[in-house]
């Protein structure tokens, strides 16, 4: 970790063009590896075409053109489609309800209602009745193997001389 703070400290210095301090050059000389990267590093900086100084003009018409394509128009709607779909859902919704009324002769709320009342009712109950319902199946259970044991106990003492 701290060699590759070492060399981020010996890059940016390098990219800024200003001579490195005398703390870097004193670790740089203890370590072959930071020689190296020093070397690669002045290579590749020298090795580089210089680029030419950007056009003030060129940066504006990039910035133009980026700021227009961020700029999205919303696409206009006829507002007789939208009247159309919305007129169109509502009469289905009606013909739904209409269907459902005739087919139940109730609105299906109604029914809910009734299934909310039966729930309400039975929680009266409930803490009387539940236990016995799921200690149901595991009685049940408990009385077959009693009467296995029943049973094995019986075929041993039989065969016994």
């Amino acid at each position: 970790m701290n060699s590759w703070l070492t060399k981020f400290r010996i890059s940016n210095a390098l990219d800024a063009g200003k001579p490195l301090p005398d703390s870097l050059r004193k670790k740089i000389a203890a370590d072959p590896e930071l020689e190296r990267f020093v070397k690669q590093t002045e290579a590749l900086g020298h090795s580089r075409p210089a680029l030419p100084p950007s056009d003030p003009s060129m940066h504006d018409t990039i910035m133009r053109a980026v700021r227009a394509s961020t700029r999205r128009e919303r696409p206009q709607r006829a507002p007789v489609l939208s009247w159309l779909t919305a007129s169109v859902a509502l009469v289905a919704l009606a013909l739904v309800g209409a269907w459902l009324v005739r087919l139940h002769g109730v609105l299906p709320g109604r029914q809910m209602m009734d299934q909310a009342d039966l729930v309400l009712e039975m929680s009266e109950t409930m803490p009387t009745n539940v236990p016995s319902l799921v200690m149901a199946p595991l009685s049940d259970e408990w009385t077959r193997v009693n009467h296995d044991v029943r049973g094995t106990a019986q075929i041993l003492l039989a065969s016994l001389p």
